[in-house]
């Protein structure tokens, strides 16, 4: 018993050792087998050290994974515009592809995609097998001499599939293909993220230009308020005009408020879309199609109750009365506003989409997926080629063995024919349930480009339409400025003057805004980052 011992120590030895190691690159599959017969210090210790190295990894794994950072919440007033960054939307749209979690996550499907074609690859590595095994036989009986005997054994084995007709080649082409549709759906996952962060910004720009008209209506409201108190000191005007005067003030300083409560919001939302971390401001800069107003916002939103226009701006009448137009072109909101359409055609939109969208791609790797799984079904008729090494050791009380067996062998293993031939049809409705996603894709793609197009054109051919009636109101504005300083016409026609100018600018910045938007759905559609 003493010197069986060690040879069931040496028999876990061997099962405890790594059999062998698949180093995968672009081209080779390297395998290492196992020698039974060599075993050395030197092999020991490099394996605990191996051992070692996994543990680390295991552990720097567990730290892989990091909580979102959330910034501080703002308290009080922003810093001076002069200690604030200012972040381009194409800086935006980059913080963003770095910060997403939803991108991280699939990243990790690729990974995952990846690690499949490693497993199907697997199919060609040794196998090791391993069994020990005691037997105690013990005869009793009246006619017969009673008798013993104890045996103990172990063997050891590698078997290795050989070749298998192209089934494991074919699930090892699924797994290529479905990385391949992996990376096509993080690629789409991409432009949804930037198309969120575009469209966040704009609608930053857009409040910010609001506001701006907020702002300078204030200011036209403030200097009618005093030219009217004024002219009513003098018996120029009534009583109830002063009260109008008053209450438009108001409603205009409630629009200011409201548009600094919409600006806080839109930037909240940009944020949000970017994952932002990071404690500071920033300042957003005017894009090629928003740019409204000039030094890229920076500017300080005066408090509402110490809105004035400079001395140097103000307008007066012969009679020294105040015009309300007074500054209004140094701060119109269209000057110097530049504007160039995208130069494409319906049909470069299109074709471009249906050689670039992402989603499209990933059905047609779809297609191959299925391809692949219905040869991998086929080729279950076919045998499979194995090679065999095994060594055993038995000893018992009288005798022990010691045999080695080398041989290979071809088996069609566990067939049911019936069960494959309906594997077969199912394999079938998939590949033609992937063919039809693939058409399916094609033709939505096909006609929500050309949609996108139109819906961009029209909005387009609108713009400039739109800047000549934010002239023309301000034009009929300042012909009822100075018809009012003079009694020609009466306060509710200066205040339909005033209001249709406003409205005039606040739909041409949202008509800019809508262009902005339906532009970039043109590009997400087309699979244009």
């Amino acid at each position: 018993m003493k010197k069986i011992t060690p040879v069931i120590i040496l028999s876990f030895l061997i099962l405890a050792q790594n059999t062998f190691a698949i180093e995968e690159n672009n081209t080779t599959t390297k395998k290492s087998f196992f020698n039974f017969f060599k075993k050395s210090k030197t092999k020991i210790e490099n394996q605990e050290d191996e051992q070692n190295k996994k543990q680390k990894k295991t552990k720097k794994q567990q730290f892989r994974i990091q909580e979102i950072k959330l910034p501080e919440v703002r308290t009080g007033r922003r810093p001076p515009l002069n200690q604030l960054s200012v972040m381009t939307i194409e800086d935006c749209v980059e913080y963003a592809m770095t910060h997403n979690p939803n991108l991280q996550v699939s990243q990790e499907r690729i990974n995952a995609a990846k690690s499949g074609i490693g497993q199907q690859r697997a199919n060609y590595a040794p196998k090791l097998t391993g069994r020990v095994n005691y037997n105690h036989n013990n005869n009793n009986g009246t006619k017969i001499v009673n008798s013993q005997d104890n045996s103990l054994g172990f063997n050891v084995g590698i078997s290795e599939m050989i070749w298998d007709f192209g089934r494991t080649t074919a699930k090892i082409n699924m797994a290529k293909y479905d990385t391949q549709s992996a990376q096509y759906d993080y690629d789409f996952d991409v432009l949804g993220v930037i198309y969120e962060v575009k469209i966040n910004y704009y609608k930053v720009l857009s409040a910010l230009a609001n506001l701006d008209i907020y702002e300078q209506n204030v200011r036209i409201n403030t200097l009618n308020y005093e030219r009217t108190k004024a002219m009513f000191d003098e018996g120029l005007k009534s009583k109830i005009d002063v009260v109008n005067a008053q209450v438009n003030l108001t409603d205009s300083k409630i629009q200011l408020v409201e548009g600094q409560n919409n600006l806080e919001t839109a930037l909240i939302a940009l944020k949000n879309s970017m994952y932002y971390e990071e404690d500071t401001d920033f300042i957003v800069k005017n894009t090629e199609n928003f740019s409204f107003l000039k030094a890229d916002y920076r500017k300080k939103v005066e408090s509402f109750t110490t809105i004035k226009p400079p001395e140097e701006t103000v307008k007066k009448t012969p009679d020294g009365l105040i015009m309300l137009s007074s500054g209004i072109e140094h701060r119109d909101i269209i000057q110097n506003f530049e504007f160039k359409p995208l130069t494409l055609t319906r049909k470069e939109a299109v074709d471009e989409a249906l050689s670039l969208r992402p989603d499209l791609k990933s059905n047609e790797m779809l297609v191959l997926v299925q391809n692949e799984s219905l040869k991998a079904i086929k080729k279950q008729y076919l045998p499979e080629i194995t090679g065999d090494l095994t060594w055993g050791y038995t000893k018992s009380e009288s005798t022990y063995s010691s045999p080695l067996q080398l041989g290979a062998s071809v088996g069609l293993g566990s067939i049911n024919p019936y069960g494959i031939h309906y594997q077969v049809k199912e394999g079938e409705s998939y590949l033609d349930i992937a063919l039809h996603n693939v058409n399916i894709s094609k033709a939505d793609i096909f006609w929500e480009v050309q949609t996108n197009y139109v819906n961009m054109r029209q909005l387009e051919r609108k713009i400039p339409l739109m800047n000549s009636k934010v002239k023309a109101t301000l034009e009929n504005f300042e012909l009822a400025d100075g018809r009012y300083s003079v009694g020609l016409n009466n306060y509710v026609e200066l205040q339909d003057a005033l209001a249709n100018y406003n409205n005039s600018q606040l739909n041409f910045v949202e008509a800019v805004f809508n262009y902005n938007v339906a532009r970039e759905t043109l590009l997400k559609s087309m699979g244009v980052r």
